[in-house]
């Protein structure tokens, strides 16, 4: 074990105390990552997958894959990332944490789907299409993307007029995460909803690791499963972090604070700004004229700070392309 100096622990013993009982924010790239994509930290992820799944035999171990679809600005990682695994039987998992809408959503979720059948191909006589696993898609969403919303999709192929499954090889499930606000843990039925209740409490942040810990031991769920939720808020306690982890948070959440800052502001401002130039006319075309002249401000404005085009794009409606030309 490594001693620290008097000096260097009274340095720290504020910050300590400032953080007992904290939690780490699960839906950041480095603290998801933290939680359930390192090898200490499997066993969160095996009973995240087998909570979600429910699969008729549990999943007892994965293996990390190289992650292909990740963003390549750091900016875009705070609004949407993601890991793969696979267990052994080689069915995969893609689990993706959405922070803010994207474009063509349910497009970019199909392909990354496919993209996973895809890596099981195999040159040679040997491979035949038999050899093709199931793969599953679990996307975290932090907004919702219908306008009659449900905590949860489960999507397959089927048939459009018996309704009869086709394949059960490609599956995804859409979890629009603002089903869970204001809900309480008495009010969950299903076990995935008892873990999507902790993360999102995790996340708002206003609860300590006894609170949450103490509402989980007053729910009538098994031992196991108990067990499991307390080794997840065990290894969210931010003041269990090393100083190294500790600083890598630090500037995550700084990240993830400034990012979520510039597109709500974008956001604001060009409906706001839209909707008051075009009101001004008293016309449609005026208000759209306004959104686009106001997008193009505010564009200019976040490319003047050093945000990457593909994160500006998303906040404003432009083009790459035309973000690049200003």
């Amino acid at each position: 074990m490594e001693k620290k100096s008097i000096c260097s622990y009274c340095g720290n013993r504020n910050n300590k105390m400032r953080r007992d009982g904290e939690v780490l924010r699960p839906f950041m790239d480095w603290s998801f990552k933290f939680l359930f994509g390192t090898e200490e930290n499997k066993p969160n992820l095996i009973g995240f997958l087998n909570l979600m799944l429910m699969p008729e035999s549990p999943i007892v171990d994965v293996e990390f894959m190289n992650n292909e679809s990740l963003p390549e600005s750091e900016e875009m990682k705070e609004c949407i990332f993601d890991l793969i695994c696979k267990d052994k039987n080689g069915e995969q998992y893609l689990i993706e944490v959405q922070n803010r809408p994207i474009e063509n959503m349910r497009e970019r979720i199909i392909y990354y789907t496919c993209r996973l059948v895809d890596r099981m191909g195999r040159r040679g006589s040997e491979w035949d299409y038999q050899d093709i696993k199931k793969v599953y898609s679990i996307c975290i969403m932090n907004f919702n993307y219908e306008k009659d919303p449900v905590l949860r999709r489960d999507i397959q192929l089927c048939d459009v007029n018996t309704r009869k499954i086709f394949s059960d090889k490609l599956n995804i499930i859409l979890i629009q995460m603002p089903c869970m606000r204001g809900m309480k843990i008495g009010e969950c039925n299903k076990y995935y909803e008892y873990l999507l209740y902790l993360l999102q409490q995790m996340h708002d942040g206003m609860k300590t690791i006894d609170e949450l810990k103490k509402e989980v031991a007053e729910t009538r769920l098994p031992e196991e499963m108990k067990e499991m939720f307390y080794g997840v808020l065990d290894t969210a306690e931010v003041a269990s972090l090393s100083e190294e982890e500790q600083m890598r948070y630090e500037s995550n959440l700084k990240n993830y604070m400034d990012t979520m800052g510039c597109i709500r502001f974008a956001k604001k401002e060009g409906i706001s700004e839209g909707y008051t130039s075009g009101h001004a006319d008293g016309k449609a075309e005026g208000k759209a004229e306004g959104k686009a002249e106001r997008s193009l401000e505010i564009a200019k404005s976040m490319k003047e700070k050093g945000l990457e085009a593909s994160l500006i794009a998303g906040c404003t409606g432009l083009s790459v392309e035309e973000i690049e030309n200003l």
